[in-house]
């Protein structure tokens, strides 16, 4: 059965046999069988055929679209922080790999790859380290801007009590390895400066879509 109805099955074969070899490199790099990214990259396939100018590629719009429609995040500066961690710096692309790699860890990653992601987003000075004034930036987003001084003293205060819990060598900054050790004292710091996960209910309607397309498939 064909796996969408927009591309015919001879076109399905032709894309499935030119990623064949990428799909045999990222069943050791993903937690998807060869039929689930087979799968994946027909998605990726059908979004880069919507605009003939990406040639091939998924665009940050598109992708803007995709995280506000299926994943429930809807800020473009979100996203751009986790595409960010997810292809190394911001690109005008995302990657058919990344592509791959980002609904891995979406659908079942594992806790120490979502540490890894989050602690890669919020590094915003891709210094290996989430420094105070990178703090002030990631959480006064968090807030409504229209009182801004309470807002600017409540994220103070809040930073501080974040460094107290995280900054576990006390070095006035959180590196991976104190994030990565807070987290699994205090799982709920996880996302502590902001959204760089979808929640579980679009996690899990994603979920049913993708493995019913696996099933058809």
């Amino acid at each position: 059965m064909s796996l969408d109805l927009t591309l015919d099955a001879g076109e399905e074969m032709r894309f499935l046999n030119k990623v064949s070899r990428l799909v045999r490199r990222l069943v050791k790099k993903t937690h998807f069988t060869n039929q689930e990214l087979e799968v994946c990259l027909l998605m990726y396939h059908k979004l880069s055929k919507d605009d003939e100018d990406n040639q091939g590629k998924v665009s940050r719009h598109q992708l803007d679209v995709v995280f506000d429609s299926v994943f429930g995040i809807s800020d473009s500066e979100t996203v751009g922080r986790i595409c960010a961690a997810l292809d190394n710096g911001v690109t005008a692309f995302i990657s058919m790999e990344s592509w791959a790699k980002m609904l891995s860890l979406f659908l079942r990653g594992t806790f120490d790859e979502k540490i890894e992601h989050c602690f890669r987003a919020y590094d915003i000075g891709g210094e290996g380290m989430i420094r105070r004034e990178h703090m002030m930036i990631l959480l006064r987003n968090c807030f409504i801007r229209h009182q801004e001084e309470e807002v600017e003293e409540f994220v103070k205060d809040l930073v501080d009590i974040l460094i107290r819990r995280m900054d576990v060598d006390r070095d006035g900054a959180i590196s991976l390895e104190d994030f990565r050790v807070s987290v699994h004292k205090s799982p709920e710091l996880l996302e502590c400066f902001g959204q760089t996960l979808p929640d579980r209910a679009h996690v899990y309607a994603f979920s049913r879509t993708f493995l019913d397309r696996v099933a058809e498939f």
